[in-house]
């Protein structure tokens, strides 16, 4: 019997070495995410590297929890799908909305953030409540797959144009095609950049939401990973602006 007990007690001692064994640890894992190339939180440089105020923030994280992420660019839509579905663990960066809530959850702020609308000099804008244009039958350009294009699509009386990147949908209202664009400070200041205009004699600003951007992980991967979660939040905070 005392022999059985020996056996029986090592067995147990080699099930669980062997568990531990094919858990990966903190600094083997590589969490998967993916993210789009929305200026200026993620974009390439000349040399094909990803730079940005939202890559930042994540190698902010990387560096902070000692983990590894590997990073893969996708059209927004797709990058957050996936997660949705599990083949990536997380996507950054966005703003908060209870769709991704269903699939994922946020961690942040890990940048802050505005909503604005740009609307022309001559032009008087006047806002709801909740923040949309009073008057309606408006053609509001918007990047395709934002927050800001889910938002604004789910309220009606609005013709919506949409573009991957800011910095058309600014010259279309410049040109007059756009009744309004609504977009971020960020995304304003890198159209500014990008095509050396001046700021005096571009638009009319009005504060639509304020709206932080952060990580959001999947709830496939907080399933498997919940420790390491936890690490990946306590890091978030650190790198908080």
């Amino acid at each position: 019997m005392k022999r059985r007990r020996i056996l029986t007690v090592l067995s147990l001692l080699i099930c669980m070495n062997a568990v531990h064994a094919i858990e990966p640890s903190p600094t083997t894992l590589e969490i998967k995410l993916a993210t789009a190339l929305i200026e200026p939180y993620q974009s390439y440089d000349e040399a094909g590297n990803l730079i940005g105020s939202g890559m930042n923030a994540i190698r902010c994280i990387e560096h902070e929890s000692g983990l590894r992420f590997s990073i893969d660019v996708l059209p927004w839509k797709r990058a957050q799908d996936l997660v949705s579905t599990g083949e990536y663990d997380g996507f950054f960066v966005g703003s908060q909305n209870e769709k991704r809530d269903q699939f994922a959850t946020y961690i942040g702020p890990l940048l802050h953030s505005f909503w604005h609308w740009y609307v022309p000099q001559d032009v008087e804008m006047n806002l709801n409540e909740d923040g949309t244009p009073a008057e309606h039958d408006q053609t509001i350009g918007v990047v395709l797959g934002t927050n800001m294009h889910q938002w604004i699509s789910q309220k009606p009386g609005y013709k919506v144009i949409t573009n991957t990147h800011s910095t058309p949908l600014f010259e279309l209202l410049k040109a007059g095609r756009l009744d309004y664009v609504l977009a971020t400070g960020a995304m304003y200041n890198e159209y500014l950049n990008s095509t050396q205009e001046s700021e005096d004699t571009q638009f009319n600003v009005l504060v639509a939401k304020s709206k932080p951007l952060g990580l959001y992980l999947g709830h496939q991967f907080i399933a498997r990973q919940s420790n390491i979660v936890k690490l990946i939040e306590k890091s978030a905070a650190r790198c908080a602006p």
